[in-house]
């Protein structure tokens, strides 16, 4: 309440500076309606080349006064004169033509005032050729001996106003090619890089089947030792030695195998669920709920995927999923959206548990994960299901817990590990897509991240939801 309260008050005084400020400018009638009249064809009209006719066509109908517009190329960065209020928007740039010098103060000629155009110093960042001045270009006026000193600080205020709307315009142009290529960039994604994945699933049938014609091997090679281990002592110890040696080779195969798949599974998912075409289209993340067992087709691949990273730096895993039997739970979510939630929340149980002392002066290191359900939560009649992970080290203040789900945000326990913050918002923002909530709770030895989703009827979830 007190942020919105600053910015109210803070708004307000802006708008009495403006007020004080035009009473100063002291303006003439004709002016205010050359003004009026510029800022209502600047919104009626959406183009560029429409902005650039406004601009050169206001000061000739109300004030009898010529003029050239000129615009930095965004793509050379070079000045170019874009339109004339004799010609209108010049199509072709004739490369013999002398163009003005950019300034950020206003110069003559002995015909014309040029007046730097001066767009919104707080975007000019997002401008290709803006780099750190705000100077968009010149607005040439003519001729100046039809310009007195008061006019020409109108004309002034007129180019700053033309900076502004120019500014946003380019800028509107600039978002228009990025979703234009964003949307080719999807295409491109999903013919070089999501169908040729399919065909490594058809390698993993090959493989398998092969595998499979193996064991087959194995199986007759068995046959065979047992007809001849009566006949012939010598070729039976032989073919033993050849089959436990086909075994081991197959074992170790299969589990290659077994390992190749759950890889290609798990890229698979998050490939597909990241780049589905939805997202690009509505600018959001857009579901696709099915029903999910969360135990086995969410957190027990998961888990078998850290397994050996977690032993490796000595966390041990305290199950407390069981507490809950799977029939009780149907939620319908979209799949590969929360397997790459639990994936975070892993991951970052992975770089940030650390060692501690518990009450009895043992060291212990360790995540533990449960779930449980909160009836009522979301209303009369609707539950919601908590999961929570907790991992031991150093508790977050109430205020970092508090901002922990925020762009960018790092607590002070991060230590030398590196990261962008961008995973735990990432986790926010899939789960409020679900109309679930987040949050962390500092405890004594460490801290519990949890996340709740609302238990919701099939009926309740058979279109597609975006944020």
């Amino acid at each position: 309440m007190t942020m919105n309260r600053e910015a109210l008050e803070h708004m307000g005084a802006r708008v009495r500076e403006k007020k004080a400020a035009y009473e100063r400018y002291n303006f003439e009638r004709l002016q205010e309606e050359a003004f009026a009249t510029f800022f209502d064809l600047a919104q009626e009209y959406t183009s560029l080349e429409n902005l650039y006719l406004i601009c050169v066509t206001v000061p000739k109908e109300f004030f009898r006064l010529e003029s050239r517009l000129y615009v930095l190329d965004n793509k050379t960065g070079r000045l170019v004169m874009v339109c004339t209020s004799t010609d209108g928007v010049v199509q072709a740039q004739d490369s013999s033509q002398t163009v003005p010098a950019l300034s950020d103060r206003i110069a003559e000629t002995d015909h014309s005032y040029l007046l730097p155009i001066r767009g919104n110093v707080a975007l000019t960042q997002w401008l290709p050729f803006g780099g750190q001045s705000p100077i968009l270009g010149l607005f040439e006026i003519y001729p100046k001996e039809q310009v007195d000193e008061k006019g020409l600080f109108f004309l002034e205020k007129f180019s700053n106003r033309i900076g502004y709307n120019l500014h946003q315009k380019l800028l509107l142009q600039q978002n228009i090619q990025h979703i234009k290529f964003i949307n080719q960039l999807v295409s491109d994604i999903e013919h070089n890089v999501i169908s040729p994945n399919l065909y490594y699933k058809l390698f993993l049938i090959r493989l398998k089947k092969s595998i499979d014609e193996y064991r087959k091997l194995q199986e007759d090679l068995r046959d065979l030792i047992m007809f001849t281990q009566t006949k012939d002592s010598n070729l039976c110890r032989e073919l033993c030695e050849l089959y436990h040696g086909l075994a081991t080779r197959n074992d170790a195969l299969e589990e290659e195998y077994q390992s190749l798949k759950k890889h290609y599974e798990h890229t698979s998912l998050f490939l597909e669920t990241l780049l589905r075409r939805d997202h690009f289209e509505k600018g959001t993340y857009v579901l696709r709920r099915q029903p999910c067992n969360f135990r086995t087709e969410i957190i027990q691949p998961i888990l078998d995927r850290y397994k050996a990273v977690l032993a490796k730096t000595g966390i041990h895993v305290d199950n407390r999923l069981e507490d809950i039997p799977d029939e009780e739970v149907t939620l319908f979510v979209d799949k590969g959206l929360i397997s790459q939630v639990f994936d975070n929340l892993f991951s970052n149980a992975v770089k940030y548990t650390r060692e501690v002392e518990d009450a009895r002066g043992q060291k212990i290191k360790f995540i533990s994960y449960h779930r449980k359900i909160l009836k009522n939560y979301f209303g009369e009649g609707v539950h919601g299901v908590q999961f929570s992970i907790f991992t031991t080290g150093q508790p977050l203040s109430k205020e970092e817990a508090k901002r922990l789900f925020d762009e960018g945000f790092r607590a002070s326990n991060v230590g030398r590990e590196k990261g962008t913050g961008h995973g735990l918002h990432f986790v926010k923002n899939v789960v409020e897509i679900h109309g679930g909530e987040v949050g962390c709770e500092p405890k004594k030895y460490g801290n519990t991240i949890y996340f709740i989703l609302p238990i919701k009827e099939p009926h309740q979830v058979s279109a597609p939801e975006t944020a």
